[in-house]
């Protein structure tokens, strides 16, 4: 405990670690002999989700188009297993350490952009997740210049928040749990999995509640929680 005498107007508490990249859990109390007001800016103001930022992309971009005629089956469609050959062929190349793009990551990718629910990619929904996936490799190579395949927890909060997404701490350390190795690090593949899941259940949220409050049914739950 500690005690200040301060002159009337807005301060700023930062906790700190004592090593860099090393997160803790704290508690903070704040006693004062008159009315204050405390708020939480360790992450988001209002809307936990921003619109990320997406390179310029042409539709009718040759090399775009010529990775989903190479893959595609014959209804001109993707599935999981195409999906795979595609990303770990084209995204992972010069990566020092790297495991691929699981099967199950891929499945997931699908859900995420399969809007005609088929679980398959018909062009423009390939294109979509195509666009989207490069961006996320763009942000990733500059966090990680030396292609080591793995981003710290402080190195994630730069690139999430490069793609336009702030999280506050809470949730952040949540996704480092969820996505990341048993020491906290962030592959590649898990970076643009956890990316594609936060704006798509951000867009879902938008979309169902209207920016307030949602209510759903039983089935409805199911539905976004299981498939998506």
């Amino acid at each position: 405990m500690d005690m200040f005498k301060l002159a009337p107007g807005e301060y700023l508490i930062v906790p700190s670690s004592f090593k860099p990249d090393e997160t803790a859990s704290f508690i903070l109390r704040i006693l004062s002999k008159s009315e204050t007001h405390a708020h939480d800016h360790s992450g988001q103001s209002h809307s936990p989700i921003e619109k990320p930022i997406m390179r310029e992309f042409n539709k009718n971009d040759e090399e775009s188009r010529s990775f989903f005629e190479k893959y595609a089956d014959q209804f001109e469609e993707v599935h999981a297993e195409q999906l795979q050959n595609i990303l770990n062929e084209k995204i992972l190349q010069g990566y020092k350490k790297t495991e691929g793009f699981s099967l199950d990551a891929c499945r997931s990718m699908v859900a995420l952009m399969d809007t005609s629910i088929t679980g398959k990619l018909k062009r423009d929904e390939f294109l979509r997740l195509w666009r989207k996936v490069t961006t996320y490799n763009d942000i990733f190579s500059q966090i990680d210049p030396t292609r080591k395949g793995t981003l710290s927890l402080h190195e994630l909060r730069k690139a999430i928040k490069a793609a336009g997404i702030v999280l506050k701490d809470g949730m952040l350390n949540l996704m480092a749990v969820r996505y990341g190795t048993s020491t906290g690090r962030i592959s590649l593949e898990s970076y643009i999995n956890l990316l594609l899941r936060l704006e798509c259940m951000g867009k879902i949220y938008m979309q169902l509640s209207g920016g307030k409050t949602m209510s759903l049914s039983e089935s409805e739950w199911m539905y976004v929680s299981m498939y998506t």
